[in-house]
């Protein structure tokens, strides 16, 4: 017996500020798709995949001189399954007149914002790359949503 299970799960980046006129900008696009073919009745496929090293982008814009900065990361869901887990890390440094540090391992994108890396001064294309865990084909077919929110709080 083959069973088909099709899963596509959309990221929609949002990017917040918490102070006037710093910016922070995303650009780029995750979508991961999966289809299993020929999987046997009562047999499971975990599934762990990874985005591209290079997809998205991150921008740290008008902060006051070489002024301190940190990005916090959640995620809000609009049509999500709990035994997704999603993870963020980024895989550059950017380039610019400022720094960044944190947010090289993998951190597990909740519900509630925690901070996810911090810098100093003006940076672009700064990449991020995008981690997926808990697909099954136990997940019913769907196209699954979630919102992954940045907010730069000038320090």
């Amino acid at each position: 017996m083959q069973y088909k299970t099709i899963c596509s799960i959309v990221f929609v980046l949002i990017c917040n500020t918490f102070a006037n006129g710093q910016e922070i900008r995303i650009r780029g696009d995750v979508d991961f798709s999966f289809t299993y073919t020929n999987i046997k009745a009562g047999e499971d496929y975990s599934l762990e995949t990874e985005s591209k090293q290079d997809g998205v982008r991150m921008d740290i814009k008008k902060l006051k001189r070489q002024a301190y900065w940190r990005v916090t990361v959640n995620k809000s869901d609009i049509n999500w399954d709990n035994q997704v887990k999603v993870y963020v890390r980024r895989t550059s440094s950017g380039n610019g007149n400022g720094s960044v540090w944190g947010g090289t391992n993998y951190t597990l994108i909740n519900n509630m914002p925690q901070t996810f890396m911090q810098g100093q001064g003006l940076l672009n294309n700064i990449y991020l790359q995008y981690k997926l865990s808990g697909i099954s084909v136990e997940l019913p077919a769907n196209t699954y949503y979630t919102d992954i929110v940045y907010t730069l709080y000038e320090q």
